[in-house]
């Protein structure tokens, strides 16, 4: 007696298979698509705060290295703003450069200073864009 065993082979897929696979492989597909373009536009945001901060920075530099004396904070190029002196000559429509009017930290002097001790005045620059600050920094320089 001979048996013979039916057998059937089956390779391959079937088109049920194909269908779910593509349906999964566009799901993914789509959701790498929504974080593209957030990522240009948060890389672009990143560049610009980098250059006001850089364009800050340039600023504080050069307010650094004036000798200022507090006869030129009183002239015309400067308006008393409450504690500060706001430079509203400065070149830059969109920066806004102040100096505090009193020496920050320290105790109060009731005495001249010794020599080679200074007090140093806050200066914050602010760079402007779009009616809000988009960056701002601050240093210190020793007036006169």
């Amino acid at each position: 007696m001979v048996c013979k065993w039916k057998t059937t082979e089956e390779s391959g897929l079937t088109l049920v298979e194909i269908l779910a696979s593509l349906v999964i492989l566009g799901i993914v597909f789509v959701a790498f698509m929504t974080i593209f373009p957030q990522m240009t536009l948060f890389n672009s945001r990143t560049e610009t705060k980098l250059e006001t901060m850089n364009e800050a920075r340039i600023v504080l530099e050069e307010y650094k290295n004036i000798k200022w004396k507090t006869s030129d904070l009183n002239g015309t190029r400067f308006v008393s703003e409450n504690d500060w002196w706001r430079d509203d000559q400065y070149g830059r429509p969109n920066v806004i450069v102040k100096i505090k009017k009193s020496p920050d930290e320290g105790p109060e002097l009731k005495e001249t200073l010794k020599p080679g001790v200074v007090r140093l005045h806050r200066l914050q620059v602010e760079i402007v864009k779009d009616n809000r600050i988009s960056s701002e920094s601050f240093g210190y320089i020793q007036v006169k």
